[in-house]
């Protein structure tokens, strides 16, 4: 009897001192838990973002049929092992902004997730210094702007997505408030032709390694009812290639829910699928679709840190991928 009166006491004092450890780390006590609250909570619909689209008629630069989509993911910020190649990665910016073919040129920017390291506003803040940067440089090419112009008068957008580091430590109040659009799950379609012949973006909210039930039933409902070719934005990868690969364990583990997904890709005209959380670039070519993870601007523990540039062709609805190393 006594035995087993220690060993409930050891239990329950290591119980103890993990939830004291968890609760005082960068990620809080739902680092162990990975992730503070439900995706139904907060994704049960996607949001119709069509009213906060891209100005393309307003840039300079243009390209009648082709455009270019900066897409940025896991930038930790608030992490101390690495730093962000600040340096590199605004110079090659700038010298994008004057490319000769204006096709390769981004006209919009994409964030994948895991922006703020422990989901800490600070964190949050750190990464709009960052994003200010990145419009400044926008505004200066692509509207004639100069740096003296107010952040809240740029056109250049930076649509967020949920990571799975941004719901530490109720972090989504900080997403929610700092991140454009302020909201976790939406799509928009870009028809420079008014035509309904261009591109629709679906951004999933996955932060918790699952989409939920109310926001995959309203995915394939908006989906089914859209007609054109699109492009999917998640944090967490669907599959690419991973299940059977090094990254497996960083796949949507419900096998029910990937193949669902990879179904309606397939069934609905889904031509790419961008994701983040690995912090490395590897994809699978589903001949129908094709499934890109994008490594991390800050680690390199996997791979070189990088960036990419999707550039979309709406006469021949292709979408090329370019990876940018630093």
């Amino acid at each position: 009897m006594k035995s087993l009166f220690r060993l409930v006491k050891v239990f329950c004092l290591t119980s103890l001192c993990v939830f004291c450890i968890l609760s005082c780390s960068n990620y809080g006590f739902f680092w162990g838990l990975f992730g503070e609250d439900d995706v139904d909570d907060r994704s049960s619909s996607m949001k119709n973002l069509q009213s906060e689209i891209p100005d393309f008629a307003s840039q300079t630069k243009a390209s009648s049929s082709s455009y270019s989509v900066l897409i940025l993911t896991d930038m930790h910020f608030g992490a101390t092992k690495e730093d962000i190649d600040e340096k590199a990665f605004l110079n090659w910016l700038e010298k994008r902004f004057q490319d000769t073919d204006y096709s390769k040129i981004p006209r919009f920017a994409i964030n994948l997730g895991d922006t703020a390291d422990g989901g800490h506003d600070s964190e949050y803040r750190q990464y709009l210094d960052f994003e200010k940067k990145i419009k400044a440089l926008a505004g200066k090419y692509l509207y004639g702007e100069n740096d003296e112009t107010a952040d809240s008068d740029r056109k250049f957008k930076v649509y967020g997505i949920l990571g799975n580091h941004d719901l530490y430590n109720n972090g989504v109040t900080g997403f929610m408030k700092y991140m454009y659009p302020y909201n976790s799950s939406y799509f928009f379609h870009i028809d420079q032709n008014d035509d309904k012949s261009g591109f629709s973006y679906y951004f999933l909210d996955t932060a918790n390694g699952t989409t939920g039930k109310d926001q995959l039933d309203d995915f394939k409902s908006k989906i089914e009812a859209d007609p054109r070719p699109k492009i999917v934005l998640t944090h967490y990868p669907v599959w690419a290639g991973g299940a059977d690969g090094a990254f497996a364990f960083m796949i949507l583990q419900n096998t029910m829910e990937r193949n669902i997904l990879l179904t309606y890709f397939a069934e609905n005209n889904v031509r790419q699928v961008y994701e983040g959380h690995a912090h490395a670039n590897y994809g699978y070519d589903f001949t129908k679709f094709r499934e890109d993870v994008i490594g991390s601007l800050r680690f390199s523990s996997r791979a070189k840190k990088q960036c990419a540039v999707c550039t979309v062709n709406e006469e021949t609805k292709q979408v090329s991928t370019e990876i940018i190393e630093f």
